[in-house]
């Protein structure tokens, strides 16, 4: 039993280093880590672990999505970068860790390993705040490393702000929910979780992008709606006040995305009439795709560009139909954690609060990368967890999930 244990001890040790390097490192360009680590746990599993080997059919799955494409604009003569296939490859081998899946909870392991990169990009963003110039430091550094953390300084309704965006941050969102759920149950609310609240929110603020910027009170009112939905009394004043804040925050957005003088903006909207113009001369790519590491001309960029923040267009060029696989990979956990909803008020939680991060991945990078694939392990995890609480026994394979 003691083995055992230990065993336990070590691979959980083993994925929370791997779920650090993954939030602090996305780009893996400052410690160079993450396939070496990511290595590590494999061969670990396989060696103390029993492997479900049914769930290595979502790895198969989306490596056929991508490696017919590659082969068919091979064959098409199509230009191809050869580095960004392997980036893509890469990108998803993280997948081959699910049979093993089972013996961790993901979510909450990476509570640890979020919190403190939050940690990480508070104290850089307090410390420029004192001592202005160490901006021009941590700015040539992160030049240097692929901005893994991005500076910034932008104007929002005519309003300045200094901005501080780390590229993995939108992949702190399960945790923050799960956090938010602590906080709303008095058995597990307590300071440390009060403080960790407080700390992504203070990160979310700082961000400087339209989208986290709100999650702080989206959320919010995720957690609270599923708290007291079923409350009739406390629903006669919060259904009204929720109300009203939703569309508050609607009109903001939507200031927000109409404000075409505002860069970003252009620049989304630009990459979007070059879509249409290649699908439009070349509609079989909309059927077999142009294929992964191919490049087309975009006027958002003015230059040929091998990818762009729309993700799921990004999808449709590159994999045309292939891209369902992948996306069913995606959505694949999202059913049963759903199932599991019914009975289980932080279910409901988790997968509202994915759905969110698949719509935020929609015009951003996030999907096939390894912040995306952090996510989809984490809802794997959760959802065969959720499993397990409902009475599955351990050797059973989660054949729905």
């Amino acid at each position: 039993m003691g083995s055992r244990s230990l065993r336990q001890q070590v691979g959980n040790a083993l994925f929370m280093l791997l779920v650090f390097l993954f939030v602090a490192d996305p780009t893996n360009t400052i410690f160079g880590l993450k396939m070496v680590v990511f290595a590590l746990l494999l061969g670990y599993n396989i060696l103390f672990f029993r492997a479900e080997w049914a769930q290595l059919r979502y790895f198969l799955i989306c490596s056929a999505a991508v490696l017919v494409p590659w082969l068919l604009s091979s064959l098409r003569g199509e230009i191809i970068d050869y580095g960004e296939v392997r980036t893509v490859f890469t990108a998803i081998s993280p997948l081959l860790l699910l049979p093993w899946i089972y013996r961790y909870d993901l979510l909450r392991l990476s509570l640890v390993p979020v919190v403190a990169v939050v940690v990480i990009v508070l104290f850089l963003y307090w410390l420029i705040i004192f001592v202005p110039r160490v901006e021009g430091i941590v700015y040539l550094y992160m030049c240097e490393h692929d901005h893994t953390i991005m500076l910034s300084r932008r104007a929002f309704l005519g309003f300045s702000m200094f901005g501080m965006y780390c590229k993995s941050t939108v992949a702190f969102l399960p945790v923050f929910a799960m956090l938010l759920y602590r906080l709303c149950v008095p058995r597990m609310r307590n300071a440390v979780v009060v403080m960790c609240v407080l700390l992504f929110v203070h990160l979310f603020l700082i961000s400087g992008t339209r989208s986290t910027i709100v999650l702080p009170v989206f959320l919010a009112l995720l957690v609270l709606f599923v708290f007291y939905r079923n409350k009739r009394y406390v629903n006669y004043l919060f259904y009204p006040s929720a109300l009203v804040l939703f569309f508050a925050l609607f009109a903001l957005l939507a200031t927000l995305l109409m404000e075409v003088g505002e860069h970003s903006n252009m620049v989304k909207y630009a990459h979007l009439n070059s879509y249409k113009e290649l699908f439009t001369d070349n509609p079989l790519y909309l059927l077999v795709g142009q294929g992964p590491g191919t490049a087309f001309y975009t006027a958002g960029f003015n230059k040929m560009s091998l990818k762009t923040e729309w993700s799921y267009m990004e999808l449709l060029r590159n994999y045309g139909l292939f891209s369902i696989f992948i996306l069913y990979t995606f959505l694949r956990p999202l059913a049963s954690i759903m199932h599991s909803s019914c009975k289980n008020d932080e279910a409901l939680v988790v997968a509202a609060t994915y759905i969110v991060y698949l719509v935020i991945a929609g015009t951003n990078p996030l999907l096939l990368s390894s912040t995306g694939m952090l996510v989809l392990l984490t809802m794997f995890s959760y959802a065969r967890q959720c499993k397990m609480k409902n009475g599955l026994k351990n050797n059973v394979c989660y054949e729905n999930v």
